[in-house]
């Protein structure tokens, strides 16, 4: 029987496209890049992927433990 090759996430982008002000904005974590947004957006971006990110480590895991579908239940269940 042939094994498949497990899908992984390994990076996280989030991207913001209210940018009305012509301001580029780049922040690039570990395992994350947030792109573009307005102040208020790119913020909220930034926050929103720290809880994934304190989540993760409060249950022993990275981000490419888990697959897409993985992925989707954990963020859905992150209050």
């Amino acid at each position: 029987m042939s094994q498949q090759k497990r899908k992984k996430i390994i990076r996280l982008l989030g991207v913001g496209f209210d940018t009305e002000d012509g301001h580029v904005r780049i922040t690039q974590g570990e395992n994350y890049d947030v792109l573009m947004g307005s102040e208020q957006s790119h913020e909220y971006i930034q926050k929103l992927i720290q809880k994934i990110e304190e989540g993760l480590k409060s249950k022993g895991l990275d981000l490419d433990d888990l697959t897409p579908d993985e992925f989707h239940k954990f963020v859905g269940s992150i209050k």
